[in-house]
């Protein structure tokens, strides 16, 4: 036998989620289908003082109710207040758990009963919202300002079928309801109230052509359960080291989006923490290990739903191989990519010099793998590698604030030192902080060169921007 587990966010609506849930049972039994129902019980709150914040109040109790019936596994959920119907598209976008629609059906019963006109029983939705779902198929008939006023007393959530059923009186006002609508060309009545749809069985029993939306409802969630929907590609970024440098990514990512508007990028978290212990520092043996910081960092990016990660620092990457074993997502190395761009700009005749901290130089993040790819590699001097650290850490450099001055005349000096020592052709920026004094480039002109300047910050953002695009385009997210 089959098995379905269909979400029903209860709290908002109890008893007409009580009823649709025995229609769901019901319609599973009649086609040798389980169908177990879990239930959120989270409450819209009571106490807004307008209509417009009720309404946030009613969107944001639905969004919450669906997480909690999507953590808890369900293949399928359903909101169970017409209410929320309108507003339906929004909600499901912000969850990959499918949604099951009260009215979604309805287009598709009108067409297989050729019914051209319908009669709204109630005032909870409005007639556009059902001008809109038809799209002209069929004209929609509302009741009379006199008895909207007498049908919004069956609506009273004090004396009305909330809280007493269906009372003599109240179905006098639905039959009265329902012969106008009739009277007026009506073929089928449809209930815009989900207190009414609990008593479609009372109303056909009177002889009136009702629409069963409850009935429909569970039909579709059973009989033709809905696909997940895609996941769209989330980078997470930890954020803070340094927060420049964490700006810079993230600007350089976006600039690296072919998006023509705002939903065209993609979704990026960031995790900013500049109160991580300095890695380089840590790397020397005078630090604190940034190694859990880092990692609680990254595990909060993988709870939020990240596909991958990137850290703006590349010293921190000495730490990664710790993290990221204990990870069920990947990082994106931004020393790797880096050098697989030069590889494939340059290939055999690449001469490459390394401008990093003291820390990224002695951890051979890069050093490492250009020997692995047989990629030359050199570093600054003594005396030149502190300017390289002074244009980073000093009280003019870039983590304090500085980009042009000092910093820059301290890190051209390095520049020239690898250039005219070692004939490097291209010259890795490798600290996220350098980028924010020299611009990436092909045509950097130094000792009477010249040569290229490589951002890591950009090679990461390029990749990034690549692994999105594939990820959306397998998952058919776009």
């Amino acid at each position: 036998m089959k098995s379905l587990t269909i979400g029903l966010a209860a709290g908002i609506n109890p008893s007409v989620a009580l009823a649709l849930k025995a229609e769901l049972i019901g319609v599973g039994a009649r086609n040798d289908v389980r169908v177990n129902v879990v239930t959120s019980e989270i409450e819209m709150r009571k106490d807004a003082p307008d209509a417009r914040i009720e309404l946030g109040d009613r969107k944001i109790a639905a969004l919450e109710s669906v997480i909690e019936l999507e953590r808890a596994g369900c293949d399928e959920v359903v909101v169970p207040d017409v209410r929320c119907e309108p507003f339906f598209d929004e909600v499901q976008t912000e969850v990959e758990v499918p949604m099951v629609s009260l009215y979604r059906g309805l287009p598709a019963a009108l067409e297989a009963a050729g019914v051209r006109r319908i009669g709204l029983l109630g005032v909870a939705v409005d007639r556009e919202f059902f001008v809109k779902l038809l799209d002209g198929t069929a004209e929609v008939l509302e009741l009379s300002d006199e008895l909207k006023a007498l049908y919004r007393t069956v609506q009273d959530p004090e004396t009305g079928l909330r809280r007493t059923g269906l009372t003599p009186e109240h179905k006098a006002a639905l039959l009265k309801a329902a012969e106008e609508l009739l009277a007026d060309g009506a073929e089928l009545l449809v209930t815009a109230c989900g207190q009414m749809a609990r008593f479609v069985p009372d109303l056909k029993a009177e002889g009136l052509p009702v629409f069963d939306l409850l009935r429909d409802t569970a039909e579709r969630a059973v009989l033709a359960p809905l696909a997940r929907r895609p996941k769209p590609f989330k980078v997470g970024m930890i954020g803070g080291l340094g927060p420049a440098a964490t700006v810079d990514l993230y600007d350089k990512i976006v600039k690296a989006t072919p998006a023509r508007n705002d939903q065209e990028h993609f979704k990026v978290a960031v995790e900013q923490n500049p109160q991580i212990a300095d890695r380089t520092a840590c790397l020397l043996g005078n630090g604190t290990d940034p190694t859990l910081a880092m990692f609680n960092c990254a595990r909060r990016l993988q709870e939020d739903g990240c596909d991958m990660l990137i850290v703006p620092c590349n010293t921190a990457h000495a730490f990664v191989p710790y993290i990221e074993r204990n990870l069920r997502i990947p990082f994106i190395n931004m020393q790797q990519v880096t050098m697989e761009e030069i590889r494939e700009k340059f290939g055999d005749a690449a001469r490459i010099g390394l401008l990093a901290t003291a820390g990224t130089v002695k951890a051979g993040i890069y050093g490492k793998k250009a020997e692995a790819m047989n990629l030359p590699m050199f570093t600054p001097d003594e005396a030149h590698q502190e300017r390289v650290m002074a244009a980073i850490y000093g009280p003019k450099g870039a983590k304090a604030g500085y980009t042009d001055g000092v910093c820059r005349e301290d890190l051209v000096s390095a520049v020239e030192y690898l250039v005219t020592t070692y004939d490097c052709n291209c010259l890795i920026l490798g600290c996220t902080e350098l980028p924010l004094i020299l611009d990436e480039t092909d045509d950097f002109r130094v000792a009477g060169k010249t040569v290229s300047l490589i951002d890591p910050t950009s090679a990461l953002a390029r990749r990034v921007v690549k692994e999105a695009k594939k990820a959306e385009a397998e998952r058919g997210v776009r």
